[in-house]
């Protein structure tokens, strides 16, 4: 086997036991290399000679989870069209990595862990979702009383609640993104004019 077909195989190994992680902690933080492996498909041997411990696999699978969620919204386009619309797509891209949201933001101390302080001293980094709100508050789409922070916490927090009852079996998966999107827009009351 030439060195570029090895190393192409060791990418998509590494790939699949760190995606296979994500998945699984996702669901039970608990859960064991052995049943990573498992899921990855590959021996335990195999999946210690990729990580052979524990706290790198998870800040492989955080760093994995992180880049995922930074593609999905990249990939929605943000800051293209109205931006009810535009919300709608970033909604629609986080349920597309609803597992790497939930594994992530289902255990702060993951982001402690992993990913480092930011400088005070530095310009805050590129937020394309914040952005997005602060553009919709502009041009008088969301709501200008509410600071941008809150909005997209309050974005984070009805998705992954979504997320969660997906994973309940009380919100079916193919209603995710318009009940998220539906709850953002009209609040958790209906307008006047059409409650019964």
């Amino acid at each position: 086997m030439s060195a570029k077909r090895a190393s192409s195989a060791r990418s998509r190994t590494e790939r699949a036991i760190v995606t296979a992680a994500v998945s699984v902690w996702a669901r039970d933080r608990a859960a064991t290399l052995p049943q990573i492996a498992e899921a990855a498909e590959v021996g335990r041997t195999t999946l210690h000679r990729y990580f052979p411990e524990r706290e790198g696999l998870v800040r492989a699978a955080v760093e994995h989870a992180l880049e995922a969620i930074g593609g999905a919204i990249a990939e929605a386009e943000p800051h293209d069209g109205h931006p009810l619309a535009a919300m709608r797509r970033v909604v629609a891209a986080l349920a597309s990595v609803s597992e790497a949201i939930m594994f992530v933001f289902g255990d702060q101390s993951l982001l402690r862990d992993v990913v480092p302080t930011a400088d005070p001293a530095l310009p805050a980094p590129h937020d394309p979702v914040i952005e997005l709100i602060r553009r919709g508050q502009a041009e008088g789409v969301f709501d200008d009383q509410l600071s941008a922070e809150w909005i997209q916490q309050v974005l984070w927090a009805v998705s992954y609640t979504a997320f969660e009852q997906v994973e309940q079996g009380t919100l079916a998966k193919f209603d995710l993104t318009a009940t998220v999107a539906r709850t953002l827009e009209r609040g958790i009351t209906a307008q006047a004019g059409e409650r019964a």
